[in-house]
């Protein structure tokens, strides 16, 4: 049986890294670009929400808000489009887009949040909520 609430399983580590779902997400055409942000979201949503609720120390709501935030730019700027494997990790790569998201989203916290027209993405934040209160206290970092 699949542990579908396991960060890339049982032992809490990121899920590995496929390439073939970045290079999809770069797509010109729609369904393969879909397919491929669907796979990485799937993947890194919940370590993106656990690591913005313990690296900055956020609350339930601000962390959902900014995971929901960071994914939808990520989709909206073409953030992925950049990754190079050449240069380094997918995970480190994430990890510099989110710092630089959250820090901005820091710099801007007087606008809101969510525009009104902006889609919302179907993520379970009460499962990820209790994970989080079962791991250790320290965040898994992104980075390999």
């Amino acid at each position: 049986m699949r542990d579908d609430t396991g960060i890339g399983g049982r032992r809490g580590r990121f899920p590995t890294t496929r390439l073939s779902a970045v290079r999809e997400a770069g797509s010109s055409d729609p369904a393969t670009r879909e397919r491929g942000f669907a796979a990485i979201i799937d993947g890194y949503w919940k370590p993106v929400y656990k690591y913005v609720r313990l690296r900055w120390r956020e609350d339930n709501e601000t962390a959902k808000d900014l995971t929901q935030g960071f994914f939808a730019r990520a989709i909206e700027k073409d953030f992925f489009e950049g990754y190079d494997p050449a240069r380094g990790s997918f995970r480190t790569y994430l990890r510099t887009c989110l710092e630089r998201f959250v820090a901005n989203e820091k710099k801007a916290a007087n606008r809101q949040k969510r525009s009104p027209g902006a889609a919302l993405l179907a993520l379970d934040f009460t499962d990820a909520e209790s994970e989080l209160h079962r791991e250790p206290a320290s965040p898994e970092p992104l980075a390999d």
